[in-house]
């Protein structure tokens, strides 16, 4: 693809020639007109800055396109400042060289010349510094050379204190120089850019927020189901998915929770109903529950049926409108002696008896599954209340049931 240098940008009240660089970030009509895009083209650029955002590895489609549209060797979106303990993380298009990627991270990061750039406008490395001193450097010699990097442009994009991201363009020696095409092009993209890294870094909070969630109902045994409003499964976590497994008392008919016992599936379908008109109605509040019997005999599951409100611009087909949690009283939870161990400072023994009260058995019955006698299960016991600070039973069950063990 060749450069565009010489194409008219816009013309000033006296007629002279305004380079892009020089235009202001608004003027988004002379922008559009010299990057030679038609509305189908732009279009398609940035439903691939927005798409992108949901992906494994986001941008990497953009990213290839601009490199093509570009006629670039490298287009590279770095969304992560150098720092002491934290790596550059970086997207591109381009040959991987991970031999490179290594000693600049190292060494060479601290002296790009290409950092701290104007914010949310393209910008030409020859516009910043002098070319034959920067080809004779370290930099150039040791990074660029090698990757066949010659000719730059880039942006750092948002307002903060640090950019959101940077942009990096570039091609080989063997091309020409960019032009104000290719700038254009870049220029219209960056406010769209900007937003999608924020919406990413959003996604990424949820996402996070989410696992610790269901982690945390998994740890404890809670099953969550979440449910369309026609009463058919979304999402469900691991403790739900293990319970539904066992088909003992619930499981998945046709895609929708069903109870072993007709009465209970019927009034099950009954709470559900209700939820999500309570839903829709805007009641948060409204939870309701019932017990649901288990064919094994096994102690009955306990089953809260609630509400999910939605949001103002939600999908209605495929947002949440319920919530089932199910309580298995049998489950153990998941809480390991090596956390009982570093929580309490509790010895071997004494944590492996403690998960055996945790677990709803007596101090006999658990002396006799880990073969040690009635009296030096005994002694653990009041070595357990003595580091916990309690002085009765019932307390340490609740101080072990209650307390981050069963969390962590």
């Amino acid at each position: 693809m060749t450069s565009n240098a010489a194409d008219p940008a816009s013309r000033g009240p006296s007629g002279l020639r305004v380079p892009l660089r020089a235009l202001e970030p608004g003027d988004r009509n002379t922008l559009f007109r010299c990057s030679g895009l038609d509305f189908d083209e732009y279009d398609s650029l940035v439903a691939m800055a927005y798409g992108g955002t949901q992906d494994d590895v986001p941008w990497v489609q953009l990213l290839e396109t601009l490199s093509t549209r570009l006629g670039a060797n490298y287009v590279t979106l770095i969304l992560r400042s150098q720092g002491a303990s934290q790596p550059l993380q970086v997207v591109f298009a381009g040959e991987a060289r991970p031999a490179i990627v290594q000693p600049y991270e190292a060494e060479l990061a601290a002296v790009d010349p290409f950092v701290n750039l104007p914010r949310d406008r393209m910008v030409m490395l020859d516009e910043l510094i002098d070319e034959a001193a920067w080809q004779a450097g370290v930099y150039y010699r040791s990074f660029h050379e090698p990757l066949n990097l010659r000719y730059h442009m880039g942006a750092d994009i948002g307002m903060e204190s640090e950019p959101s991201c940077r942009l990096r363009v570039s091609r080989p020696p063997w091309a020409e120089r960019f032009g104000e095409r290719e700038r254009a092009i870049c220029n219209l993209l960056l406010p769209h850019l900007h937003a999608a890294v924020q919406l990413r870094a959003s996604l990424d909070i949820a996402e996070v927020e989410r696992h610790c969630y269901v982690g945390m109902l998994d740890r404890l045994s809670v099953g969550v189901v979440l449910l369309d409003r026609n009463g058919r499964i979304l999402r469900l976590n691991q403790a739900a998915s293990e319970i539904l497994g066992r088909r003992d008392g619930l499981s998945v008919v046709g895609g929708s929770l069903s109870a072993a016992l007709n009465g209970e599936s019927r009034a099950l379908r009954r709470l559900i109903e209700q939820a999500v008109v309570a839903g829709v109605r805007h009641e948060p509040g409204v939870v309701d529950g019932m017990s649901v019997s288990r064919p094994s005999g096994g102690a009955q599951l306990g089953v809260a049926v609630r509400a999910v409100p939605p949001t103002e611009w939600s999908e209605p087909s495929s947002r949440p409108a319920a919530m089932v949690i199910i309580r298995d009283p049998d489950a153990r939870l998941l809480a390991s002696d090596e956390q009982l161990k570093r929580l309490y400072g509790l010895t071997n023994a004494e944590a492996g008896l403690a998960i055996e009260l945790m677990s709803g058995r007596t101090v006999d019955e658990a002396a006799q599954n880990l073969g040690v006698s009635r009296n030096t299960a005994r002694c653990q016991v009041r070595a357990i209340f003595a580091k916990t600070g309690v002085t009765r039973q019932a307390e340490l069950l609740r101080v072990l049931l209650s307390g981050v063990a069963p969390l962590a």
